[in-house]
């Protein structure tokens, strides 16, 4: 490893608590927050996507058959576009972290601490909701900013997002536990998002598919998320 690279790589150092694993579950989940949030570059690479996304599907308004009477191209598609953001930022960004904290034998070093591996899931777990509320929150308000009209529970919608964030979340447990590379596990996790955006009904209505297609499509993980948060 270079000095360089040496110096890219976020540190992690388990908490030595010895408490209860709540204790330690709040304290790995403080650790993990301050940990991505150093990361600005990461943050920002994550967050910049269903932005520029947002922006584009507001500026060009598209001709998309299929709609309900009277509905607006731009409401229908916030929703997928909020899933997208939580998708990325869970999946891609906790994929790569656990096949990072592999590559640097930090999961072997938990083994002898006292820091139980279940306190230390849920902390990861944890901060990654935590994060993935914060840009719901600013992907939506930038909606709105642009002229969504939003209706319904804001406390559903949160608890189908979080749902939802459990969901890209055990995707990534099993993408960074088919990799031996912090790259490896970016690239699998990358790949495997392409057909749920575009084969959800992320961009335009399901029913617009064919009909062999429609069936599978429904047992996308990220479909009845969308079709929840519409």
């Amino acid at each position: 490893m270079t000095a360089r690279a040496a110096t890219a790589e976020p540190t992690y150092r388990p908490t030595m608590t010895r408490g209860g694993g709540l204790a330690q579950t709040i304290s790995l989940t403080v650790a993990g927050l301050r940990m991505q949030l150093r990361d600005k570059e990461a943050l920002l690479g994550l967050a910049a996507s269903p932005i520029l996304f947002i922006l584009a599907f507001r500026l060009f308004d598209l001709p998309i058959q299929g709609l309900p009477p009277g509905a607006d191209y731009f409401d229908f598609v916030l929703p997928g576009l909020l899933a997208m953001g939580l998708m990325q930022l869970l999946m891609v960004g906790m994929a790569g972290s656990i096949a990072r904290y592999r590559e640097m034998q930090i999961l072997k070093r938990i083994q002898v601490t006292p820091v139980r591996p279940s306190a230390f899931i849920a902390g990861q777990v944890s901060s990654r909701l935590i994060l993935a509320v914060a840009k719901l929150a600013l992907m939506l308000g930038l909606g709105i900013a642009l002229g969504a009209t939003v209706s319904g529970s804001w406390l559903l919608m949160i608890g189908i997002a979080t749902a939802g964030n459990l969901v890209f979340l055990t995707l990534a447990f099993g993408v960074a536990g088919r990799v031996e590379t912090v790259e490896g596990a970016n690239n699998l996790a990358g790949l495997a998002t392409i057909p749920l955006m575009f084969l959800s009904g992320m961009f335009f209505p399901i029913e617009t598919m064919p009909e062999v297609l429609q069936t599978v499509v429904r047992y996308l993980p990220i479909t009845p998320v969308i079709d929840a948060l519409r």
